[in-house]
C-alpha cells in the first residue's frame, strides 16, 4: 500500500497535513485530484503565520475570537449585576463598595483591552455599545483601559479570565470620570457611591449614554478593515 492510500481525507476537506516520523506531508484536494507533498518545518510555520482564524459569534461569554498575522481579537461580556470594585473618592482614600453595574463588552486587540456597556443582559453582534460608566476608560466612546503600569496578557480566550479579574482588582481613581454617566457628568463616582449607599440591585439604563455603533460594527471595523476607530 503506498503513503497516498494511508492518507484518507474527509469528503469535504481541502487538504490535510500529516506528522510523520522526521518529515510532514501536505495532501491537496483540488476538483477530486489528490497532491501529496513534503513540507519542512519551516514552511508550515511560514503558512500558518498567513492564516487568519475567526470564530464566527458565538452567543456566549467569549462572543468572539480571530487569530491574525498581526495579532489575536477576542470579544467578550459580562452580564449585568452586582459587583465589588475598590474606587478612590476626592479625598484620595480608596474603599470597596458593591454596586450594580450594567452589562459590560470588553475587546482585546494584541495587548490592549477597551470595554463599553450594553442596556440589555445578552449580548449580540447587533447590541448598540455606550460609554462604560466607570473612571480609568478613554473618554467618549473609546474605551480604552488605563491599566497602569501592571503587565496585561494578550487578548486569547485562555487568559480571558485573568483579564477580567485584572480590571475589576485594579482600583478606580478620578481619571477619566467625567462623561460616563447623564445624571453625573463631571464625575462618575458620585453615581457609583450613590448606588451603593442605597444598596440599588440594578443600574439604571436611563444613566447610560448609548451610540449607533454596534458590536459587529466594531469588529469589522477593527477586525476585518484592519482600521481602528475614532467614535
Amino acid at each position: 500500500m503506498t503513503t497516498k492510500q494511508h492518507l484518507t481525507t474527509p469528503p469535504d476537506a481541502l487538504g490535510a497535513l500529516y506528522f510523520l516520523p522526521g518529515q510532514y506531508l501536505f495532501k491537496r484536494v483540488d476538483e477530486g485530484r489528490e497532491t501529496v507533498k513534503a513540507l519542512s518545518s519551516g514552511q508550515i510555520a511560514l503558512a500558518f503565520r498567513e492564516v487568519q482564524t475567526d470564530s464566527g459569534w458565538l452567543n456566549r461569554r467569549i462572543l468572539r475570537f480571530c487569530e491574525a498575522p498581526e495579532g489575536s481579537f477576542v470579544l467578550s461580556y459580562q452580564p449585568a449585576g452586582v459587583s465589588s470594585i475598590s474606587i478612590q473618592d476626592k479625598t484620595g482614600e480608596i474603599s470597596e463598595i458593591r454596586l450594580p453595574l450594567p452589562t459590560l463588552v470588553l475587546f482585546g486587540k494584541g495587548n490592549e483591552f477597551y470595554i463599553w456597556a450594553a442596556k440589555k443582559r445578552v449580548v449580540r453582534s447587533d447590541t448598540k455599545l455606550s460609554i462604560a460608566p466607570l473612571p480609568n476608560v478613554g473618554g467618549d466612546l473609546n474605551g480604552k483601559i488605563c491599566f497602569g503600569k501592571t503587565q496585561v496578557p494578550p487578548a486569547n480566550i485562555s487568559e480571558i479570565d485573568a483579564i477580567w479579574n485584572l480590571f475589576w482588582n485594579t482600583p478606580f481613581n478620578g481619571d477619566g470620570s467625567n462623561g460616563k454617566c447623564k445624571s453625573e457628568p463631571e464625575d462618575v463616582r458620585k453615581l457609583l457611591f450613590r448606588l451603593s449607599e442605597k444598596k440599588a440591585k440594578r443600574f439604571p439604563a436611563s444613566e447610560l449614554i448609548e451610540s449607533d455603533t454596534t458590536v459587529e460594527d466594531l469588529w469589522i471595523r477593527v477586525v476585518e478593515k484592519k482600521n481602528f476607530y475614532n467614535f
